[in-house]
């Protein structure tokens, strides 16, 4: 039973990329550009129709449930069927958070990290912070950098493979541990199967 739980589960896996895969060709056919090592998850959506009129530069990193969009259609009703357009251009090194909504006419970067769940409708200056609705600038790109690699050299660490565990014990020291502070976990091996290089 095992094994075909395993198989059916790596079937599953390889529909879910072929679809991402699928997805993003579509984008790239219509126009996106995409700049190298960039990591798009599969839960994010950037807008297909005008997809042309949006940039990723080097470096970047969309998370799950990032939003991109190139057109605002709130005017549609009270224009007579008008909708805004505009570019979203996201330059190098940038790291966009779980749910983050990016509206037409943006651009972001360099050297950007967007907090989870944030709507960003201007602008966002290089080497900067930014979190909220709507987004604001909290903290420099270097200093925030900085801060957690100091953080890292006191605070407990662990390899990525180690929370594959099921051991309660393990879970139970990790529940412990961010009771008092945060902790770190160290990379993934191998190539991550969202990054397109």
């Amino acid at each position: 039973m095992g094994f075909v739980f395993k198989i059916l589960s790596k079937f599953n896996s390889y529909l879910k990329y072929k679809k991402y895969l699928s997805k993003l060709n579509k984008n790239i056919k219509n126009g996106l550009k995409l700049g190298k090592n960039v990591t798009i998850m599969p839960g994010a959506t950037i807008d297909a129709r005008y997809s042309y009129l949006i940039s990723i530069g080097d470096n970047c990193s969309l998370s799950n449930g990032v939003l991109i969009l190139a057109h605002d259609a709130t005017t549609f009703k009270f224009t007579k069927g008008y909708t805004r357009i505009g570019k979203v251009e996201i330059k190098d090194n940038c790291f966009i958070g779980t749910d983050v909504i990016i509206l037409p006419g943006v651009t972001i970067g360099p050297n950007v990290l967007i907090a989870a769940g944030s709507v960003v409708n201007r602008n966002v200056p290089p080497n900067s912070c930014v979190a909220g609705v709507p987004a604001r600038v909290y903290q420099k790109f270097d200093e925030f950098l900085e801060l957690h690699k100091e953080a890292v050299k006191d605070h407990p660490s662990f390899d990525y493979k180690d929370f594959d565990s099921p051991d309660k014990e393990f879970k139970e020291k990790i529940r412990s541990l961010v009771e008092h502070n945060n902790i770190y976990v160290k990379g993934y091996e191998g190539k991550f199967p969202w990054t397109i290089t």
